[in-house]
């Protein structure tokens, strides 16, 4: 029997340096490894697609939001699941405020995107001014749909610059540093807005 279950929600606090690399690996073959030894990041997979995303203290809002698919709360079709889900973050930034618009076309993929993550667009993706500052993907089973969102505090791809710097694309460097921009507000602050606006019934 359906139910309006709770989501449940996981909010991951970085405690070291990391390139998380999309399920296909696709980046993996322009990857500077010498430079990823040099700094210490750590180089991880996630299940879900996309290019890769840097993950650093401080600098990332990391929230994993679980609904179980017997829940009245869970969406079947995947591009009305994302922008359920991102209605949630455009209203949550709509309190602070962030002038920022939600993406509500299909997913745009480049191969600069292929390399990192915040390079493409997807359903329910925020963006300020054609920046984009809110990441979403989901994992999808028979048990329900993860969100995995990734909310820009600061943005600073040194790191993607540097480690992708043999990837043969024109003005690599000014393409990735202008794919991502980050609000202002604190990490605390903007984490409760957004667990108050989730389902709580």
């Amino acid at each position: 029997m359906e139910q309006w279950e709770h989501p449940t929600v996981w909010a991951i606090d970085a405690k070291d340096s990391c390139i998380v690399l999309g399920s296909s690996e696709r980046e993996k073959a322009f990857l500077d490894f010498t430079y990823l030894d040099r700094e210490g990041l750590n180089l991880v997979t996630r299940r879900s697609g996309g290019g890769a995303v840097l993950v650093e203290p401080g600098h990332l809002l990391w929230v994993d939001v679980f609904i179980p698919n017997h829940s009245l709360f869970w969406v079947k079709d995947v591009k009305l699941s994302a922008l359920w889900m991102g209605r949630i973050w455009y209203e949550t930034l709509q309190e602070f405020p962030v002038e920022c618009s939600m993406y509500e076309g299909k997913f745009r993929r480049s191969p600069l995107s292929d390399l990192v993550c915040f390079a493409g667009q997807s359903p329910g993706e925020i963006f300020i001014q054609g920046q984009k500052v809110l990441g979403i993907s989901q994992r999808r089973s028979k048990h329900g749909t993860r969100y995995q969102c990734a909310l820009v505090l600061k943005w600073s791809p040194r790191h993607l610059i540097n480690l992708f710097h043999s990837a043969p694309i024109e003005d690599l460097a000014k393409r990735i540093q202008g794919c991502g921009t980050a609000i202002n507000y604190r990490q605390e602050d903007v984490l409760e807005a957004f667990l108050s606006r989730l389902p709580n019934i």
